[in-house]
C-alpha cells in the first residue's frame, strides 16, 4: 500500500511540476511568438489550437462527469472574459512589456481571487488575508515602476496585463462554485469554444490575417502555448482539481512567476532592475501568503464540518 502511495504522490508531484514549468515558460514562448503575428490572432491560434486538443484529450479520456445545457452556456460565457480577455490582454501587454514582468502583472490573479472569493464564494476575508492584498497591490506599483521609451504605452499595458490577471481569476472562483469534479474538465472545453469565438472576431475585426508570417518558429510557438500551455496543462490543473482541494494546490503556484522570469532572462535576454526586483518579491510573499491562507482556512473548515 505504501508503494502505490508514493507512486500515486510522484505522480501528483510531476504532473504540478509540469503545469509551473509550462505555464512559466507560456511567458517567453508569447513573446517569441509575436514576431510573427498580431497579438489577438496570437491569441487567437493558441485559444483554438487549446480548444481542438482539448476537445481530443476530452474524447480519449472518455470522463464521466457530464453537464447540462445550462452549464455548458455558461462555461461558454465564462470563456469570453476568462479565455477571451485572459489570452487576448495578456498578448497584447507583451507587446510592451518584457515576459518576466507580465508573468508577475498576470499573477495578481491569486489577489484578485481572494477579493473575488467574498461576492462569489462567501469566503470572509481575515486580516492576514487583507495585509497579503495590499502587499500584492504595492509589488505591482513596484514593478509598473520601471518601463520603456513609451510610459503611456506601458500604464496601458500594465493595465491590461492586470485586467487579464482578474479575468482568469474570475473564471477560477465561477467554475468553483458552477462545476465538481470531472464536469470541470467538460466545462473547459466549451470556455474555450467561447474564448475561442471571441478571439477569433476580434481579431478579424481588428488586425489583418496577411500580418501573420506563418514560419516553423510560430508553429513551435502556438505548439507550446496552445497544445502544451493550454490543452495539455489545463487537463492536468483541472485533474488535479477535480480530486485534490483547491487551495492546497495553488499554494505553490507562485513559482509560475520564478519561471517565466529564469526563463526569460535565458531565453529571451530579459532583466529587471533593483526596483523591480524589490516589487517582484513582494508580489512572490503576496501570493505565497495569499495561498497559504486559503489552504488554513480550507482546513479549519474542515475540522468543523
Amino acid at each position: 500500500m505504501s508503494q502505490g502511495f508514493a507512486v500515486h504522490n510522484a505522480r501528483v508531484l510531476a504532473s504540478f511540476a509540469t503545469i509551473l514549468a509550462v505555464w512559466g515558460l507560456n511567458y517567453p514562448f508569447i513573446q517569441a511568438g509575436l514576431s510573427y503575428s498580431p497579438p489577438v490572432w496570437l491569441a487567437s491560434l493558441r485559444a483554438l489550437t487549446g480548444l481542438l486538443t482539448s476537445l481530443a484529450i476530452l474524447l480519449v479520456l472518455r470522463t464521466q462527469g457530464q453537464i447540462d445545457l445550462r452549464q455548458k452556456i455558461a462555461a461558454f460565457l465564462i470563456g469570453i472574459p476568462g479565455i477571451g480577455f485572459f489570452f487576448g490582454f495578456w498578448t497584447i501587454g507583451e507587446t510592451v512589456l518584457p515576459a518576466g514582468e507580465a508573468s508577475v502583472l498576470i499573477y495578481t490573479f491569486p489577489i484578485w481571487t481572494l477579493i473575488l472569493s467574498l461576492p462569489v464564494l462567501g469566503d470572509r476575508p481575515t486580516p492576514l488575508k487583507v495585509g497579503a492584498a495590499l502587499l500584492g497591490f504595492a509589488g505591482v506599483a513596484l514593478v509598473a515602476r520601471v518601463g520603456t521609451t513609451n510610459p503611456t504605452g506601458d500604464v496601458v499595458a500594465i493595465t491590461l496585463l492586470i485586467v487579464a490577471g482578474f479575468a482568469f481569476a474570475l473564471d477560477n472562483v465561477l467554475f468553483k462554485r458552477l462545476f465538481k469534479d470531472d464536469q470541470l474538465l467538460r466545462a473547459n472545453v466549451w470556455q474555450l469554444a467561447g474564448g475561442s469565438a471571441f478571439l477569433i472576431a476580434w481579431a478579424s475585426l481588428a488586425e489583418p490575417v496577411s500580418a501573420i508570417h506563418w514560419t516553423l518558429a510560430l508553429a513551435g510557438a502556438i505548439f507550446w502555448i496552445g497544445v502544451l500551455g493550454t490543452a495539455i496543462v489545463f487537463v492536468l490543473w483541472f485533474t488535479l482539481l477535480s480530486r485534490y482541494n483547491a487551495a492546497s494546490l495553488t499554494a505553490y503556484t507562485f513559482l509560475v512567476v520564478v519561471v517565466a522570469l529564469v526563463g526569460s532572462f535565458f531565453i529571451l535576454g530579459q532583466t529587471i532592475d533593483g526596483v523591480q526586483l524589490a516589487g517582484v518579491l513582494a508580489l512572490i510573499v503576496s501570493i505565497y501568503l495569499t495561498s497559504r491562507v486559503e489552504k488554513h482556512s480550507t482546513r479549519l473548515s474542515a475540522r468543523e464540518t
